[in-house]
């Protein structure tokens, strides 16, 4: 049996078994959060059809004022997940030493990954923040990262079962230089469109 600590030998992240298991659980997760905020928004126009305006003043506010961002933010977190198996397909998992600087009292927002003793930039966890150091990571002060150094991209604790999108917050000093290869390949995996960095 492979120790979880090992780099898979496959060509590409999404081919590692536990990953491919972790990107469904992203899916089917954002899928359901996306299906329960449909059923709320079901529940806000029964409640408008079967009641008069005056006695659901609250939903009928909630309903103009939160819900399309509730619904924007749903149908957007689905969506990407798209982005996160580009990525998943075009980059094989890298094993590097990182840090989790913290921004506040509740969670890490970003992480640092020391690419080379020169480039260490602070990438920013896309589209919420987790506690990877706590997802069943036999090594907290190593990240497993498929992607490009210089744009970001997916990160997982050791062992590729939880990818999490990560984007460039401050690149830091050395930022490495691309080939035409690399730069191809960044745009093949949706990291670049058109030299503009994605950052979600």
């Amino acid at each position: 049996m492979t120790p979880p600590t090992a780099l898979p030998l496959v060509k590409a992240a999404f081919d590692h078994p536990p990953t491919m298991t972790g990107h469904r659980r992203l899916v089917i997760k954002r899928r359901i959060w996306l299906i329960g905020v449909l059923f709320l928004g079901a529940a806000l126009v029964y409640l408008g059809v079967t009641y008069p305006p005056s006695d659901i003043i609250g939903s009928v506010l909630f309903s103009l004022l939160f819900y399309p961002l509730a619904l924007t933010v749903a149908f957007l977190a689905l969506r990407r997940t798209r982005r996160v198996a580009r990525i998943l397909k075009a980059y094989p998992w890298q094993a590097y030493s990182c840090e989790y600087p913290r921004r506040s009292l509740d969670s890490p927002k970003v992480i640092m990954i020391k690419f080379t003793e020169e480039h260490t930039p602070v990438l920013r966890f896309t589209p919420f923040s987790v506690h990877l150091a706590q997802k069943q990571n036999p090594q907290p002060d190593m990240i497993w990262f498929a992607g490009d150094p210089r744009y970001g991209g997916v990160v997982s604790p050791v062992g590729g079962h939880f990818p999490v999108r990560v984007v460039p917050e401050a690149m830091g000093e050395a930022v490495p230089d691309g080939t035409p290869a690399d730069d191809a390949r960044a745009e093949l995996a949706d990291l670049v469109k058109d030299g503009r960095v994605h950052t979600t």
